[in-house]
């Protein structure tokens, strides 16, 4: 029998990074406001729209990723003992934590930032909100991918 922790891992992984790529795409139209939310080149309509898709899905998705990321911090922590805390699953366990304390430290924030905003309301608030929560996924799809790259880099290593 053989270890199923890499396998799982880079499913719930997968889940994952699928999920912050199709939020990333609804995103796209949308993506100078991650700069600067106040830019020329999205106009409000357009800002208004995409906002008014996330407050639909807003509440399904942190719960889905709350399980997957919780999923892969178990397995991350059993990896780390079967492993003997050996470096490369210590350094694949710090740069997936880190980078997930880094999103948590934000989610609620800006979450609030697009939930608690009508999209027909004050657009500066559509397009902050907006901004803030397209980086954020950004961010995490950088996370969740990164990782999985690493889980499969593990693995070729300890063969």
């Amino acid at each position: 029998m053989t270890d199923l922790t890499p396998t799982l891992m880079a499913s719930l992984l997968g889940i994952g990074t699928g999920i912050f790529a199709v939020l990333s795409f609804i995103e796209k139209p949308v993506w100078r406001l991650m700069r600067t939310s106040r830019s020329p080149h999205v106009s409000d309509q357009e800002a208004r729209a995409v906002h008014a898709i996330l407050k639909r899905v807003i509440h399904l998705l942190p719960p889905t990723m709350f399980s997957a990321m919780s999923g892969v911090s178990v397995l991350m922590i059993v990896m780390l003992i079967q492993s003997g805390f050996s470096t490369p699953s210590l350094v694949l366990a710090i740069v997936f934590f880190v980078q997930l304390i880094l999103i948590v430290s934000r989610l609620a924030k800006d979450i609030r930032g697009v939930d608690d905003v009508r999209s027909d309301g004050d657009v500066a608030l559509v397009r902050d909100g907006l901004g803030a929560l397209a980086l954020l996924h950004h961010r995490g799809l950088l996370m969740t991918a990164s990782t999985l790259i690493l889980v499969w880099l593990h693995e070729a290593w300890l063969r």
